[in-house]
């Protein structure tokens, strides 16, 4: 597989992170669970979703320290 194709496996793979972060998110939300916990697989649904989007730019971490970059975007 070249690099093309490996990069779109892996923000693939980040949206499906994403997707099952806001599963959870709306599962705990309905059951009225912590606001705390809600707000964190909402929060990391996002993360894992702009992972999926970076995976394509000159950028490259697993950290979040690398949402520091969207400072950047106009």
């Amino acid at each position: 597989m070249n690099t093309a194709g490996k990069k779109k496996d892996l923000a693939l793979y980040r949206l499906q992170q994403a997707g099952e972060s806001l599963d959870e998110a709306k599962y705990l939300f309905d059951g009225h669970k912590s606001p705390r916990s809600v707000i964190n697989r909402a929060y990391y649904a996002m993360f894992y979703s702009v992972l999926a989007l970076l995976v394509f730019e000159p950028y490259s971490s697993s950290k979040h320290s690398i949402l520091k970059i969207l400072d950047t975007f106009d």
